[in-house]
């Protein structure tokens, strides 16, 4: 009864090593930059027809909105908020990435140690069978993960800039 769940355990931690490399890997270079780029790309889009209309403005006009745009908003403030929260975030997410290579090496660890009494005690194990089996689900996952994201996530249609124009004018009036 140990053998076999010695055995379990071995084919079970090197999945998980498997897939936590994969999820840490594809979380950090496709998920989160995915994040990023649909969020600057929506404020972007947002942003793109104000300032379109601010290049058509006169000179003189350029002038009032500035005098306006600085009676309620200190760009020296927001700058500086800005650059604070980037570096915070950058400081939380490389706690969390670090995290992540952590959760990994655990798990390296744990099936290096049932690996490593598996050779101690001898065992009989078929190491090609459960590396090429779990190489194979792992790849299977990515594959199916890439054409999810593909087909699905990146196909889906967020809060529109007329939706978030409504919002906003709909808050404008309420408030103001």
């Amino acid at each position: 009864m140990f053998i076999a769940a010695h055995l379990w355990a071995i084919r079970f931690s090197l999945h998980l090593v498997l897939i936590s490399l994969f999820e840490t890997i594809f979380f950090w270079q496709f998920v989160s930059k995915s994040e990023d780029a649909a969020l600057t790309g929506l404020v972007s889009t947002y942003a793109g027809g104000v300032l379109a209309a601010c290049r058509s403005l006169s000179p003189a006009q350029r002038v009032a909105v500035d005098d306006v745009f600085d009676l309620f908003i200190n760009q020296t403030m927001v700058d500086t908020a800005g650059v604070f929260a980037a570096q915070t975030r950058a400081t939380f997410n490389g706690v969390l990435l670090r995290n992540s290579w952590l959760y990994f090496g655990g798990l390296c660890t744990l099936f290096a140690s049932l690996s490593a009494a598996a050779i101690a005690l001898k065992r009989d194990i078929r190491w090609a069978h459960i590396v090429g089996e779990n190489i194979a689900l792992v790849s299977l996952l990515g594959l199916y993960e890439w054409m999810f994201f593909h087909t699905i996530i990146y196909q889906y249609e967020a809060i529109s800039p007329a939706e978030l124009d409504r919002m906003v004018v709909d808050e404008f009036q309420a408030n103001c």
